[in-house]
């Protein structure tokens, strides 16, 4: 059993590396930030959420897809932006109004008539945060990189 366990978490561990070394150098080559939700409190709220989505966050160990998209962004000097993950799949990008329920996954915003899968509105509001807290500019080139680490090791 406990075998198959490191089996497992190697597996995911190499997955969560290879992930993150393509995400970040893709955002190299465009000379583009890394934004990402900062999901250090999903763990302790798991316990509202339904079953399904529990064993999907459990599995996905988003946590060292987390740590290694981190760790790439270092070493290659691509900006990273942390953002607070509040109200990103909830509130309308466009207008800031809160959004509502149209159909399953599917938000609708009553002011402006804005409508979009709940994952489409996260990542519209995550670059909108970033692009705020980096200062107006996702495009950042400028970040120093990591000297002493062997590229890709």
């Amino acid at each position: 059993m406990k075998s198959l366990h490191m089996k497992a978490r190697n597996i995911i561990d190499d997955w969560a590396k290879k992930v993150s070394r393509k995400i970040v150098s893709l955002a190299k080559q465009y000379q583009y930030t890394v934004a990402r939700e900062d999901l250090t409190g999903l763990v302790e709220n798991l316990r509202k959420l339904p079953k399904e989505h529990k064993v999907s966050l459990l599995i996905l160990s988003y946590r060292r897809l987390e740590h290694w998209i981190d760790w790439q962004c270092e070493k290659q000097g691509v900006p990273a932006a942390v953002i607070n993950p509040r109200g990103t799949s909830s509130t309308c990008p466009i207008c800031g109004s809160k959004l509502v329920e149209n159909s399953y996954r599917k938000l609708k915003c009553i002011k402006c008539d804005f409508e979009a899968d709940r994952d489409t509105v996260a990542i519209l509001n995550i670059e909108k945060k970033a692009y705020k807290k980096m200062g107006g500019s996702l495009a950042t080139p400028t970040v120093p990189q990591i000297t002493d680490v062997i590229p890709n090791r």
